[in-house]
Parts: C-alpha cells; structure tokens; sequence
C-alpha cells in the first residue's frame, strides 16, 4: 500500500470518528436541553413560590445546578475535542 493510500485511508478513518463522535454529541445534546428546559420551568415555578424553598428544596436545586454545570463543561470538552480533531485533520 503506498504512502498516499495509508494516509487517505488514516484522514478518512478519523473524519469517520469525528462524525461518529459529533452525531453522538448531538444526540446526548439533545436529550440534556429537554430535560433542562423542564428543569427551568420548575426552578422559575419554585420562584413564583419562595416560601416553599425549604432547607431540603434549597440543598436539591444546588445539587441540579452543580450537576448542570458540570454537564455543561463536559460537553464543553466534548466540543472541543471534536474542533481539535477537525483541525488536526485539516491541516494533515
């Protein structure tokens, strides 16, 4: 196999996980902003409220917020990774 045969097949192999990797992503994406969007809606409905923001109330939205964030920066990563991946293959 030539050089150029190995490195076509290299270029294609990554593009094809690359695509993989961001149909995924999409897929995760679009599942965490559903649940999110309901999410929202029940902290601004609690906020209508506030005397129900109970000590265990308070405790369980930081909990989700913490969660929520770091959800957030996974994707981030995720993000990221797949740009760097694309990069790398360009400029191979």
């Amino acid at each position: 196999m030539s050089e150029s045969n190995a490195t076509s097949q290299e270029y294609e192999a990554k593009r094809a996980q690359l695509l993989s990797e961001s149909l995924e992503l999409c897929d995760d994406f679009s599942k965490f902003s559903d649940e999110y969007s309901f999410l929202c809606d029940a902290f601004a409905a609690v906020a209508r409220e506030p005397e129900c923001i109970t000590p265990p109330t308070s405790e369980g939205i930081w909990y989700v917020c913490y969660r929520l964030k770091m959800q957030v920066r996974s994707y981030r990563d995720k993000i990221n990774s797949i740009h760097e991946g694309l990069r790398a293959i360009k400029r191979g």
